[in-house]
């Protein structure tokens, strides 16, 4: 954003300041209209939307904290500073409550000004670029299907396609690994344009402590605790009209508990150290793997808000419970993985299909995706056998994995860790060559000659 496409609202009672303050951001090159009260600053905030509003605090007709409250309801995205004479440690705090960005204290000169809303206007475009940023992430994620022909999966898909255009929250319930996320994906991917147009965005309630989840979803005002340097908008605002997944929402705090229940029940919130609410337009989508009526029964999980997120619920089968679905799913992970890791033509012996049906996949389909990725790299020929996968009920993997080695010759066993391990390692590094020969400790030349040897394909 140049400064010519940067609007600035001037608001004070003395000419001379907004004609000063005027002349000093015009010659910057920015679009400015200026205002001699407060009634005429939320007027004209209302009709410009400008990107910054510079206000006086004390304006005969409206004090400069009024008007910024009426200019952040008429347009949310309008960030303010203010103007005053009267800056005591009270008022700066205040003003940060209500939503200011900063304050300006009189009288100033000229290259302070200019340097005042130099950095503001950065703060802001820095802001819109985060969020322009994350919504091109999301638009252009490429989508994983959901791959199944199980009656049970079939079931849970047709409550998929009939409560997509709605905009019922919606609880997805089912065991760690059964495809929960895709599900909600594809319940925000079909929905209305309207509300596919808004992005996705995902929290895991259970990752984060009480505090950090409260910010990450409503956000904080400026001062709002001591690091707090910086006013920033939660996924509450950032979702807009799209779609705000809640994983994990049984281990969400009572207090948290509380205040969700107040979004779903009012359509508004308040950020952490706000006093203003702004309202919330998103859809919700909650999951768990836990019984929340059973939680609801043993104190552990408010019954309000369990109602209020059983409005509709789909259920995902374990993948014990698809058995059909187990070979579908591990063609379409082998596949995947045997182009990522280089080893196309991959296939699975009779013996080794038969193992994976056998197998009860405590984790699911998580756990099935992880075995294949193991399996194809560690695989000895074109064809995958039973031994290979590792299956065993004690679900001691990792023992017989060591085993399987240990029954190799020296040098092929160090050839099977190190292409593992350069893998793995290449895989957390994005495929960066050069972060992935700082994390292990080798010059890149050496590690690209490896990376050539064990038909790895890295991305820079």
């Amino acid at each position: 954003m140049n400064a010519a496409q940067c609007r600035v609202l001037v608001a004070d009672d003395e000419a001379s300041i907004v004609s000063f303050v005027r002349k000093a951001l015009t010659d910057e090159g920015y679009v400015v209209c200026t205002a001699s009260g407060g009634h005429d600053a939320v007027e004209l905030a209302t009709r410009e939307q400008p990107h910054l509003a510079l206000l006086d605090l004390m304006m005969p007709d409206m004090s400069g904290l009024d008007a910024l409250k009426l200019i952040r309801e008429a347009s949310p995205s309008t960030r303010v500073m203010i103007i005053t004479a009267f800056a005591t440690a009270e008022t700066a705090v205040e003003a940060m409550k209500q939503g200011a960005l900063d304050y300006i204290i009189k009288p100033f000169s000229l290259e302070e000004i200019k340097l005042q809303v130099r950095r503001a206007l950065a703060e802001i475009e820095l802001s819109r670029e985060n969020y322009a940023l994350k919504e091109e992430l999301e638009r252009t994620r490429p989508e994983r299907p959901i791959i199944g022909e199980s009656a049970a999966l079939k079931k849970a898909l047709e409550m998929v396609e009939k409560l997509a255009p709605d905009a019922a929250t919606v609880l997805i319930v089912g065991e760690t690994g059964t495809g929960k996320e895709l599900v909600a994906r594809a319940l925000h991917r079909k929905g209305t344009a309207r509300r596919k147009g808004g992005p996705f965005l995902a929290v895991n309630c259970g990752a984060l402590s009480e505090s950090l989840l409260e910010r990450e979803l409503f956000g904080h005002e400026k001062g709002a605790f001591t690091s707090a340097d910086s006013c920033r908008e939660g996924l509450l605002e950032a979702v807009g009209e799209g779609t705000l997944f809640l994983d994990e929402i049984a281990e969400m705090s009572p207090n948290l508990q509380v205040k969700l229940l107040r979004v779903l029940d009012g359509n508004e919130y308040m950020r952490v150290g706000g006093t203003r609410p702004l309202k919330c337009h998103a859809r919700f989508i909650a999951a768990t793997n836990k019984e929340l009526g059973s939680l609801v029964k043993e104190g552990k999980f408010r019954q309000d808000l369990y109602y209020r997120l059983n409005v509709v619920t789909v259920t995902l089968p374990p993948l014990r419970d698809r058995e059909r679905d187990v070979h579908l799913l591990a063609d379409c992970f082998l596949e995947r993985s045997s182009r990522a890791h280089g080893r196309t033509g991959l296939t699975f012996a009779p013996a080794a299909r038969d193992a994976l049906s056998a197998y009860q996949w405590p984790g699911n389909i998580r756990e099935l995706e992880n075995v294949i990725e193991r399996v194809t790299m560690l695989a000895k020929g074109p064809v995958v056998e039973a031994a290979d996968l590792m299956l065993e009920s004690t679900g001691k993997a990792e023992n017989l994995m060591l085993e399987a080695w240990c029954s190799l010759p020296h040098s092929e066993a160090r050839d099977i860790f190190e292409r593992f391990y350069i893998a793995k390692v290449l895989k957390s590094c994005g495929g960066n060559i050069t972060r992935t020969a700082e994390r292990i400790g080798i010059d890149r030349k050496n590690l690209e000659d490896k990376i050539k040897k064990h038909g790895l394909k890295p991305t820079g």
